[in-house]
């Protein structure tokens, strides 16, 4: 997804496909399956549909809420990037688990832009790899090892 890879660079990260086992979450033996690339690489997919339903489009907007903040993309652009997933379905599904993640763990608390920087990071790369491997490749600024693994357990 266009989104997915536009966020992975502005947080200074290299993108990472693997396969997706049920319900969009990575297939748990991802050993050897996992790539890393350059994201300077990574070009956006050709438009797949030109309209999403009204469901959708409601889901799409109440993402694009939880992460304004820290993605700065605006509606119009998340939609561009479901237009170009091959099951907008499936990654509404993922996108919406990191958001359940990342408000289960910020909800309450009087957190910097840049610790919720981090949450967001550990999410994102949790909704691709491993645990072990998000704890190998995330940059965390703010929060400790233990908060990332506690950001993970509510993925």
């Amino acid at each position: 997804m266009k989104l997915l890879h536009v966020t992975l660079l502005a947080l200074g990260m290299a993108s990472v496909s693997c396969d997706r086992g049920p319900q969009g979450q990575p297939a748990e033996n991802t050993e050897g399956r996992v790539q890393w690339i350059d994201p300077k690489t990574i070009q956006p997919g050709p438009i797949r549909r030109d309209t999403l339903s009204d469901e959708q489009m409601a889901r799409i907007r109440a993402l694009q809420e939880v992460f304004v903040e820290l993605d700065g993309q605006t509606v119009e652009q998340w939609v561009d990037s479901f237009k170009r997933d091959v099951d907008p379905d499936r990654e509404l599904q993922i996108w919406e688990r990191m958001a359940k993640a990342y408000r289960a763990y910020c909800d309450g608390k009087q957190l910097s832009v840049a610790a919720k920087n981090d949450v967001y990071g550990v999410v994102l790369l949790r909704s691709m790899a491993s645990e072990k491997e998000v704890l190998e490749r995330v940059n965390l600024t703010e929060l400790s090892r233990d908060d990332a693994i506690t950001v993970m357990r509510g993925f």
